[in-house]
């Protein structure tokens, strides 16, 4: 009865049951796992080690990387995966946790997908195929890297005071304040913003300060800035024409505007899941935008889709 008891408790986790149904159907690593489930990655790491204990997914290497996938015994029947004695062979679930996981598996591969997580997967998988497993994954070429990119553009760059608008953890303004003078992120998440200061702290950067700001209506003062940047963060704001219009209040004359946003989408499941308010934005839509707030200079192109991506990426840039 021990032993019954034990097989259900460990399927009887909803987390685990979702990282069951994403590796039975593709090896992932735990960084993809993660991506998938909006979960801490030292939780997802600590599911895996168990399931891993317990026979029900096995570890394999690939390069650096670790992928984790549904263990081939389970698609043994039990008198291959026994030696007669009614044991279990080496790595094998025993028997209480294999009849267990032959009741759940297909409850679970028919279960409806509320969280999203099999079109998350799809993404990944894109994702994968297109940069060989993620950027920087597979390791393709020793040192590629978008961050050893951004710091080569410093060189091409004036010095100069930006404000990063819906800076989140911090990642693009770091890698802005190596070039500027002065950098600024703002966000309305404080739990971001602490990540965002030991990010700064770790990197050095002492030319960087995180505030906790409304882009609507920000605090900093009328043409304080030469840059403004929105990174994916347009899409969060219940108004983004005021906050565009807000970034350009802060510009100073001959201030730059960058803007990198989605185009239209109907992946709905990101209002739930991320916190997406709006489902991308209409090309022409934003560049009125743009010009209402009393830019000019206006530069908006999408970005080259790659086969099967399902989501495409709008860049702009205006001049106040």
């Amino acid at each position: 009865m021990l032993d019954l008891a034990n097989a259900l408790k460990l399927l009887g986790d909803d987390t685990r049951l979702r990282i069951l149904r994403l590796v039975a159907r593709e090896p992932l690593n735990v960084s993809e796992v993660t991506s998938i489930l909006g979960l801490a990655q030292s939780g997802i790491s600590r599911h895996l080690s168990l399931l891993k204990q317990h026979g029900l997914v096995e570890e394999r290497r690939e390069g650096v990387w670790s992928y984790y996938q549904m263990a081939p015994l389970l698609k043994l029947t039990e008198t291959e995966a026994g030696n007669g004695d009614g044991e279990s062979a080496a790595g094998a679930p025993d028997p209480d946790l294999r009849a267990a996981w032959r009741f759940v598996k297909d409850r679970i591969a028919l279960a409806k997908d509320h969280d999203h997580d099999l079109a998350r997967l799809t993404e990944v998988l894109r994702r994968r195929e297109n940069f060989g497993g993620g950027l920087n994954e597979k390791l393709l070429e020793p040192g590629q890297s978008w961050f050893a990119w951004s710091r080569v553009l410093q060189f091409l760059l004036p010095p100069v005071e930006a404000i990063d608008l819906g800076c989140g953890d911090g990642t693009i303004s770091v890698e802005i304040s190596r070039f500027a003078r002065r950098v600024v992120g703002v966000d309305v998440n404080p739990r971001a913003l602490l990540a965002a200061r030991k990010r700064a702290e770790r990197e050095r950067r002492d030319n960087v300060v995180f505030k906790e700001d409304r882009i609507e209506a920000l605090s900093e003062p009328d043409a304080s800035f030469d840059l403004a940047v929105f990174s994916q963060s347009l899409h969060h704001m219940e108004q983004p024409a005021l906050g565009v219009r807000e970034a350009a209040r802060v510009l100073r004359k001959g201030g730059r505007l960058l803007l990198v946003d989605l185009a239209p989408h109907e992946e709905r499941w990101v209002i739930a899941k991320l916190g997406h308010i709006h489902l991308g934005f209409d090309p022409e839509g934003l560049r009125a935008m743009l010009a209402a707030a009393g830019l000019g200079q206006i530069v908006l192109e999408e970005v080259h889709q790659r086969r099967g991506e399902v989501f495409r990426v709008l860049v702009a840039s205006a001049v106040k």
